[in-house]
């Protein structure tokens, strides 16, 4: 079985890598694979964002993959839901878009055995949702808060590839983000250290906030990072192959 995951950026994948020790394949794109049992895993890194992740999944599916599982990061959108805590969405849209993308049916409940907590909607976002504010808004649509997943589903769904969506809380709704992260991105869908940097010279007063939510980044990585295993083993040790499912939008 080859299994396809993606995150946005290193950070993310980082604690699952160095746990399986992920080799990086020749090529521009990073990408990484490792054996689990009977299953080839290949993981790459999209970099954040629609127009990334779009390329990356086009360049991706040409592997022809068994399954996806587009994961990573997500702010809650709602109360209920802390940091490290693992979700699995059965829909997920773009902010704003009635067209919804449903994740594999039976990937989902597999990710539900696996610890994951099953929500109903997912949004991605085409900038990052930072504020508090926006987060409540966002929350009459939407659980959870991305920027990747509906893109990645979508061109899944139109490769026949069944997918699901699966994330780890970083951040709470009430949380407001200290500094504009959407000013540090750099051109290839990551953030800029200095552009950070610059932010915290000029307002020193929101580095608390910043190394609470470094702090729990880290933590819900090595959550995913435990999700990934299991979930990746039990799919290692099926034998029959996942079926796409026959409705993929809604």
């Amino acid at each position: 079985m080859k299994i396809l995951v993606t995150f946005a950026v290193q950070a993310e994948f980082a604690p699952w890598q160095r746990r399986r020790n992920f080799m990086r394949l020749p090529g521009e794109w990073p990408v990484f694979e490792a054996m689990f049992g009977n299953a080839r895993v290949r993981v790459v890194l999209t970099g954040m964002g629609r127009e990334h992740a779009l390329k990356a999944a086009k360049m991706s599916f040409t592997y022809k993959p068994d399954i996806c599982i587009s994961s990573g990061l997500a702010g809650s959108l709602r109360s209920g839901y802390r940091p490290g805590d693992i979700l699995a969405a059965r829909l997920v849209s773009e902010v704003g878009e009635p067209v919804a993308v449903a994740s594999h049916r039976e990937l989902l409940s597999t990710a539900v055995d696996c610890g994951a907590r099953q929500i109903e909607r997912m949004a991605s976002s085409r900038t990052v949702v930072g504020r508090a504010q926006d987060k409540r808004q966002l929350g009459t649509q939407a659980e959870a808060v991305e920027m990747e997943s509906y893109t990645i589903l979508a061109e899944a769904a139109r490769c026949g590839v069944p997918a699901v969506a699966v994330r780890a809380i970083s951040d709470q709704v009430d949380f407001d983000m200290p500094y504009d992260f959407e000013r540090a991105r750099n051109a290839q869908g990551g953030i800029r250290v200095m552009g950070v940097l610059t932010q915290v010279l000029r307002s020193p007063a929101g580095v608390p906030a910043l190394l609470k939510l470094a702090h729990d980044s880290r933590f819900a990585s090595r959550r995913l990072a435990d999700f990934l295993d299991a979930f990746a083993g039990t799919m290692a040790d099926r034998l029959i192959p996942v079926e796409q499912d026959s409705v993929a939008a809604i």
